[in-house]
């Protein structure tokens, strides 16, 4: 069953289905429909979670066996499995079989990028689908950006005159995370009524050392003023999981953009809803990175999303090695 994600919170409320594949390349939007079904199972009473990384050398008998076997702390378990590139290195044989086979004690829950016409015909898809929901999580048109931001803003308890609105929509330039940070330091101001001028005092001159403007730096290559943002990020508390969302965000463009010239080009860059502004950084980073060292980075984001999330690496440590190798390339991922 195919769902947008403005309807999942109502499907939520009625209960959870079997499986869920959520689809989609904006950090922020995936991260949040994500939340949003964890939420619903733990509210369901279902606490415990396995989480699987299925790249390259992948071993699927581990995610058959997990599934099979009882959880030894709670019924019912979340069984997270997210593939980076969107296509199971065992041909979906796995994700088929959970899917037509489902173990009542497990919710699965499948996490890609955004899957193209072909994918969508595969066996292990339809399987999916038919046996839970399907998830597409679109971006955010530029048409749609400023209803966004209201929206979000409103949420936040916050009015902004129209004014301020385009100031803050000028400012953070389709960037959701972006948006979602300045929209919380507005509320942390303490004023509900948000005009023009607290628009410019209060982002114009703070963005510099915000995720965005870190990943922004590493498309330009700049590695000393990178580290100095990250190491200025780290010491003020940022939240290591916004600025990997930032990073992985230009990844995922980068990679979407490789390789295309002319009108191919200009016409990604609509589609990834990168102002013509925006651009040079990007042109920058595509002739000084390869799509191996785009795969690379994509890789080592993953294992820092894991250690963000407790696997036991330094996650500060593995997000320096990322803004090193987005800068200059020669990514570790081992």
């Amino acid at each position: 069953m195919k769902l947008r994600q403005d309807q999942l919170q109502e499907h939520l409320k009625k209960g959870l289905a079997a499986c869920y594949l959520v689809s989609g390349d904006d950090p922020l939007l995936l991260m949040e429909a994500c939340d949003a079904i964890r939420a619903a199972a733990r509210q369901q009473g279902i606490e415990e979670r396995e989480l699987f990384h299925a790249e390259a050398g992948f071993d699927w008998a581990t995610l058959r066996d997990e599934a099979n076997a009882m959880s030894l702390f709670a019924s019912r378990r979340v069984l997270e499995v997210r593939i980076s590139n969107g296509k199971p290195s065992d041909k979906g044989t796995t994700l088929q079989a959970l899917a037509e086979h489902p173990n009542p004690d497990n919710l699965l829950l499948v996490v890609m990028p955004r899957l193209d016409a072909k994918a969508q015909r595969t066996g292990w898809f339809k399987a999916l689908d038919k046996a839970g929901v399907f998830l597409p999580i679109w971006p955010i048109e530029r048409s749609q950006y400023n209803g966004w931001l209201q929206r979000r803003l409103h949420s936040a308890g916050l009015h902004a005159e129209p004014a301020a609105l385009a100031a803050l929509a000028q400012q953070t330039e389709g960037n959701l995370l972006a948006a979602v940070q300045e929209i919380e330091k507005l509320r942390l101001l303490g004023e509900s009524n948000i005009s023009e001028e607290l628009i410019n005092d209060a982002i114009g001159d703070s963005s510099r050392f915000d995720a965005f403007g870190l990943a922004d730096a590493c498309l330009q290559g700049d590695l000393a003023h990178s580290s100095r943002m990250l190491s200025h990020l780290h010491s003020e508390g940022v939240d290591a999981i916004l600025i990997l969302g930032a990073l992985n965000r230009k990844i995922r463009q980068l990679i979407a953009l490789h390789g295309l010239s002319g009108q191919q080009l200009s016409a990604a860059f609509k589609q990834q809803n990168i102002w013509p502004r925006q651009q040079t950084p990007y042109k920058k980073a595509l002739q000084r990175l390869s799509m191996t060292q785009l795969y690379d980075a994509l890789r080592l984001s993953e294992k820092t999303d894991s250690a963000i999330k407790g696997s036991g690496d330094n996650p500060w440590l593995l997000l320096s090695e990322l803004v090193a190798g987005l800068c200059v390339g020669g990514l570790v991922t081992g």
